[in-house]
């Protein structure tokens, strides 16, 4: 694979496009537990409850001949094969669609597990390789017979496989062929197998007569595949396969290490649904629902080639959707992280300061962290739903509104008392609104923090975020920390004021090392909610465990009494100046020698004591809930 692809391929196979599919999946498969993982090791399949597709699988999405090719033959446009992207988005589909089908109408486990004839692995094999042919062409069939618009997908995926194989035009064989040169007759068994899923699968392809060592089989079993295929009963398809088997059961070997199954793996990229070996990643028992089949992908129920459908008008709206994902995708995995460096002497803070830089950092949104964001998320979900129901009530602020024009009321209008119709009457309503205000979250990020402190700041800070989002109030979320031995303070920005979705997984960044320097990361909070936020009311809520402490190894050093009374000075000041203050004290006992609650009370003039971390998140949303009404 040229750079170039390698570099497509590492940008598509993002966690949010991964998403995007798995939440195809849990739709078209009818199960919200259903996850769905990229690998690249040119296959996919299912267990039943997770999926594995490879979207570079045969490097097809690089291949533009067979890309073109693919277009020509299902009389589409250029729209594909002109962007990579799109290409690794129509092959990861058919994959997704495929293994669907296959969570659907497939019987997991496979019925090979209690066959009495898979005595030997040459013979589990076998059957494996039949019921492949005949579940693969089923599940493609329904998808055709059941569904409107999933025959566009899998047909192109099915399509631009073969083409990109095909580097001889003619049989199945040299179609699949991995060699130019001559290579060793294949046993007869795999030669029928190479015969019958060219028959079912890739119709397309013009089929020489078999050869005559494997002829007689083929007519025995070949109306075996094409009913079987068209059978819409699980276990119905599997007794075809037994049928099958028992038919050419002559031509198996003794060992399975003869069983080259190369091509047919090539054929077949989902061998792992139907292996029968429990190479899947969990045990799933379930049955595969019956359906009606009324066609194939490519032929009716007696083998005849079908003509062509037109997909022009699916083709513009597939291509138009993906397009949007694909921008969405690169707004996250292109996106750099924004720095912006401050100095002391840009606030007007106290000279102690005047040295010191303030790093403030936008990280890139981490979405590796999504999947733990998403475990923490559904094991407070409840909490969650319960918060939102409060604040529905809490934070729906009552705004006074006077209704004029009326016939009756609790006042005179005397500006209306010539209305001829008497409506100079008024009266006062209430509406409900959401209130004008900005909340940022100031965690201390220090290293005394680390520990339950930190698990419950972060997970208090996911449902706060949570939350507020729901009711649509203005927030952010910032970590600050001072490095020690460095004249720099780190400002961590998890959740910006109008973040996207994304930045949420961040939350599950916050660290705990070093110290703070708390007087003047407040004077940052405030210019930047004031520059970021346009909220007639503003509310700072500190998240600490102690007082500040910084040391730098210099004459900025700012260690207590210094720091908190530094500190007290900028609080002071930013509250007289319009944003309000609370302060949060971490003050779980872990200390009996020292108060942190009694420290931060020298700071700041309200400060709530949290005595146990298990109620930090309500006291958080009960301080922002009061603070509204």
């Amino acid at each position: 694979m040229e750079r170039e692809a390698k570099k497509i391929l590492r940008r598509f196979q993002c966690d949010f496009n991964r998403s995007i599919e798995e939440n195809f999946a849990q739709v078209l498969s009818e199960n919200d537990r259903v996850r769905l993982f990229f690998i690249n090791e040119n296959r996919a399949f299912t267990d039943g409850q997770n999926i594995v597709v490879d979207p570079a699988i045969g490097e097809v999405f690089s291949d533009r001949k067979a890309l073109e090719r693919t277009e020509d033959y299902m009389g589409l446009g250029s729209q594909i094969s002109s962007d990579p992207w799109h290409a690794l988005r129509m092959i990861t589909r058919g994959q997704n669609i495929h293994e669907c089908l296959h969570i659907l109408y497939t019987d997991f486990p496979s019925g090979i597990k209690g066959d009495s004839r898979a005595t030997t692995r040459a013979r589990t094999k076998t059957l494996a390789m039949i019921s492949n042919i005949i579940e693969d062409a089923f599940i493609e069939a329904a998808g055709c017979s059941v569904f409107d618009n999933l025959e566009f997908y899998l047909k192109f995926e099915r399509i631009a496989v073969m083409f990109a194989n095909m580097r001889i035009e003619g049989t199945v064989e040299r179609t699949f062929q991995t060699e130019t040169v001559a290579a060793p007759a294949p046993l007869p068994l795999v030669e029928y197998l190479e015969y019958m899923a060219g028959f079912l699968l890739y119709p397309m392809i013009k089929a020489e007569k078999p050869p005559a060592e494997i002829a007689g089989y083929v007519d025995l079993s070949k109306k075996l595949f094409l009913d079987g295929s068209f059978c819409g009963d699980p276990k119905g398809r599997y007794e075809y396969t037994q049928k099958i088997f028992d038919i050419v059961e002559p031509l198996i070997p003794d060992s399975e290490e003869e069983i080259n199954d190369t091509i047919l793996i090539k054929m077949l990229p989902g061998t792992g649904t139907h292996s029968g070996d429990n190479q899947t990643i969990n045990a799933v028992e379930k049955k595969g629902k019956i359906a009606e089949i009324a066609r194939g992908l490519f032929t009716d129920k007696n083998g005849e080639m079908l003509p062509e459908r037109n997909f022009e008008r699916q083709l513009g709206e597939t291509v138009d959707s993906f397009e949007k994902e694909k921008n969405a995708a690169l707004q996250i995995v292109l996106v750099e992280p924004q720095v912006t460096i401050w100095g002391g002497t840009q606030f007007d803070c106290a000279n102690i300061h005047k040295g010191i830089k303030i790093i403030e950092t936008k990280p890139k949104p981490n979405l590796n962290l999504r999947r733990a964001y998403l475990n923490i998320y559904n094991k407070y979900h409840v909490n969650i739903n319960s918060y939102n129901s409060r604040f529905v009530h809490l934070l729906k602020a009552r705004v006074p509104e006077r209704e004029e024009k009326r016939l009756f009321g609790s006042g005179i209008a005397t500006r209306r008392l010539g209305d001829t119709k008497k409506r100079y009457w008024y009266r006062k309503a209430e509406e409900h609104g959401i209130p004008d205000i900005a909340v940022m979250l100031l965690i201390d990020g220090s290293g005394s923090m680390a520990g339950d402190r930190r698990e419950s700041a972060m997970t208090s800070s996911l449902i706060l975020h949570e939350v507020l989002k729901k009711q649509g109030i203005t927030h952010s979320i910032v970590e600050h920390r001072a490095m020690y031995g460095q004249p720099t303070v780190n400002h961590n920005i998890l959740i910006d004021f109008f973040a996207k979705d994304e930045e949420k997984y961040n939350i599950l960044a916050l660290a705990a090392d070093d110290g703070t320097r708390e007087g003047l990361s407040l004077f940052w909070a405030e210019r930047y909610m004031a520059t970021n936020t346009h909220n007639e009311e503003k509310l700072i809520i500190v998240l600490s465990d102690g007082e500040p402490a910084h040391g730098t190894g210099g004459d900025g050093c700012y260690y207590a009494p210094v720091s908190t009374k530094d500190t007290a000075n900028a609080a002071a000041k930013i509250i007289r100046r319009g944003t309000n203050i609370i302060a949060v004290a971490l003050d779980d006992g872990s200390e009996e020698s020292y108060s942190c609650y009694d420290s931060l009370k020298e700071i700041y003039p309200s400060v709530i004591a949290c005595t146990n971390l298990k109620q930090l998140t309500g006291q958080l949303l009960t301080t922002v809930s009061k603070y509204l009404l």
